[in-house]
């Protein structure tokens, strides 16, 4: 009886873990990845909405062999609201400062190279 108990009392305490865990998790907001091996100009958009004083993280890499890359974070009139550091990888978060919808664009001019850039709603 006394197995019983302890193995039940184990399968609820990792019931509640699994439960905090995955409510306590970043929500995906969007990502984004691409290989450039011939100089190339272009621009990639993720489009997500926020709420006013939603934390955002955004988890970047890079590998820039050529050119420019510049990911730039815009509300829907087209200003610019934030601007990540360049960086071979970079975690930063941003608090929104208005409920809207916001595109995140990875600008490239003459590029040549790799990124990857997520983006996630954290609590």
């Amino acid at each position: 009886m006394k197995k019983k108990i302890i193995i039940f009392v184990i399968f609820i305490l990792a019931v509640v873990l699994s439960s905090i865990v995955l409510l306590t998790r970043p929500k995906a907001l969007g990502n984004m990845s691409n290989t450039i091996d011939k100089p190339t100009t272009n621009t990639s958009d993720i489009l997500f909405s926020g709420k006013a004083n939603d934390k955002i993280k955004f988890s970047f890499k890079s590998s820039v062999e050529a050119g420019e890359l510049d990911i730039v974070l815009y509300d829907s009139d087209g200003n610019i609201v934030y601007e990540l550091d360049k960086a071979k990888a970079l975690e930063t978060y941003y608090t929104l400062e208005k409920a809207d919808t916001y595109t995140l664009s990875a600008e490239y001019s003459d590029f040549v190279g790799s990124y990857k850039i997520a983006v996630y709603k954290v609590d």
